[in-house]
């Protein structure tokens, strides 16, 4: 294959990898009215939160709280030398550094050993793109 047909074909790939991602996010306060917490999805589903989830966000970014859009998107970068998923936005990045005990930086940087403990405090706050 030549390398404009691996990158086509790549990217093609990457499309069908990312199309859960969600077409829209919303503040973590309007997510808290709904009955039940979701986004919409590009694939045509939904991205649904859990509402105690929800309240361990607010918990720890108090009065930053109402500036949260969710989901967060942690983009992830893959490479032969090491795997990980920046995150951009200044208070997700926030967010999740209190939770893993990380110094509060934008972009941070989130390795795989670290996900299995952000999943299970806020596994349905977050997405997962996946970039070449």
């Amino acid at each position: 294959m030549r390398g404009d047909e691996l990158e086509r074909y790549l990217s093609h790939e990457l499309r069908v990898v990312n199309r859960s991602l969600p077409r829209t996010r919303k503040s973590l306060k309007s997510l808290l009215e709904e009955r039940y917490p979701h986004v919409p999805t590009r694939d045509g589903g939904a991205h649904m939160f859990r509402r105690k989830e929800l309240l361990t966000a607010t918990e720890i970014l108090g009065e930053e709280a109402e500036k949260l859009l969710l989901p967060i998107v942690l983009e992830f970068q893959i490479s032969a030398e090491k795997t990980y998923a920046v995150i951009r936005d200044p208070i997700a990045a926030k967010l999740v550094a209190r939770i893993l005990d990380l110094p509060e930086e934008t972009p941070l940087f989130v390795y795989p050993v670290q996900l299995k403990e952000l999943r299970r405090k806020i596994g349905t706050l977050i997405t997962y793109a996946f970039l070449p």
